[in-house]
């Protein structure tokens, strides 16, 4: 927001100087004009622009942070009771501002309501503020400012935000379980590598005895993990800096995402998330008046999965030169499930009931795919560190037999 200083006359004719923050200078001569003011003289102020473009510190400070899910939930939630209640916008925010704890977001309704009331609809205040509302936000706001239905759209844009949130918690809380495990495996056998084995292999070679094949690999595996223990740590470092730098460009990103929904188990587990987001959000948006063409490209943009991504800004231009939209989205990582059922809902005119039907089964889909997932990876898990452990005891107690039996 810039500061500015004006001269004016009021409607009795007197010259009237003041200060007044605005957008810019033509949002500023709006404010006066509606305040009943004719402007003689606008200018911005110079060095009062705050701190770093913000009014002080502390503002500043809350535009560095982010805005939590639960926080976005909870503000449009109670903006849409407000709303349906019979309270005006402005009222509403002025009332929502004290009533968030996230700093950024109290910041950002702050911001929002100098816009409205300067005489800007709540969409175009949403706008300045891309990194807190995301493209599907506006665009709902957008239709219900067109339909007059701001608080419903309020309500469904919190259903969303909760369902995403909760499709992103399901695939992450998948992950997590096999990622600790697969680290507690590798923590064991680097544990048996630098402490147990070479402890093993000084006693067995201070017998001046052959050893058994077995156990003279253990040995040869631990000395080659240790001699070169480094050189391996810095290779897979650099393995894993070229595959985060690849996967900013966008043809590896490309790449990268195919690979994941090849992958046999987690792979079906991906698709069946994107699945799920893609059939709740185009519901979400048909039902709320938004064309197909404009909720395939809103949809496009809030899927991460850069093979779902480019093909639905394809079927997007596909839909404006007349083509159907189950047709429009076909391929081989889209579910035939789905181009079927959009096809029925097309033919039968409920896209829209059909989409959330979708999205219910392919959530549950998912969470059938999680907990499947997560018990086949405790036992396999449980095998792999078992079989590493019990091939060092087999290996001690092969040595200790054959020293045994040389007496």
């Amino acid at each position: 927001m810039k500061r500015f200083s004006y001269l004016a006359l009021n409607r009795q004719g007197q010259e009237v100087r003041g200060k007044l923050e605005a957008q810019d200078q033509e949002a500023a001569m709006s404010a006066l004009r509606q305040q009943g003011l004719r402007v003689l003289e606008i200018k911005a102020r110079r060095g009062s622009s705050g701190f770093l473009g913000q009014a002080n510190f502390s503002d500043w400070l809350a535009s560095q942070r982010s805005v939590s899910t639960s926080a976005l939930i909870f503000f449009f939630r109670q903006l849409s009771f407000m709303l349906r209640s019979g309270l005006s916008l402005a009222h509403a925010l002025s009332l929502a501002k004290d009533q968030v704890s996230s700093p950024r977001l109290n910041l950002t309704i702050r911001l929002m309501l100098k816009d409205i009331e300067s005489g800007h609809a709540l969409s175009q205040a949403m706008k300045k503020h891309p990194q807190v509302f995301s493209e599907m936000a506006i665009n709902l706001i957008i239709a219900g400012e067109t339909t007059g239905d701001l608080g419903v759209m309020m309500e469904r844009l919190a259903d969303h935000i909760s369902k995403k949130a909760a499709l992103r918690a399901q695939v992450i809380n998948a992950m997590i379980y096999p990622a600790v495990v697969i680290l507690a495996a590798i923590g064991v056998g680097i544990f048996m590598v630098v402490k147990i084995i070479p402890k093993f292999a000084k006693f067995l070679l201070g017998k001046g005895r052959a050893l058994p094949p077995s156990t003279q690999m253990l040995i040869d595996i631990s000395d080659y993990l240790r001699a070169n223990g480094v050189v391996i740590a810095i290779g897979l470092a650099v393995l894993i800096a070229m595959v985060l730098i690849l996967y900013q460009t966008r043809y590896g990103r490309l790449g990268i995402d195919s690979l994941l929904l090849r992958i046999p188990i987690t792979g079906s587990l991906l698709v069946n998330a994107a699945m799920a987001q893609l059939s709740w959000t185009l519901s979400i948006l048909l039902r709320s008046g938004i064309p197909v063409f404009d909720a395939v490209k809103v949809t496009a943009n809030l899927l991460p999965n850069r093979v779902y991504f480019n093909q639905l800004h394809k079927a997007s231009e596909q839909i404006l030169q007349g083509r159907d939209l189950a047709r429009s989205l076909s391929h081989p990582q889209i579910p035939p499930l789905v181009l079927h059922m959009i096809a029925v809902g097309e033919n039968s005119g409920s896209l829209d009931d059909v989409l959330e039907e979708l999205g219910v089964y392919y959530e549950n889909l998912l969470e059938i795919a999680i907990k499947r997932l997560s018990a086949m990876i405790e036992p396999a898990m449980i095998l792999v560190i078992g079989s590493m452990v019990g091939f060092v005891y087999y290996a001690f107690f092969q040595a200790l037999f054959s020293l045994v039996g040389g007496r």
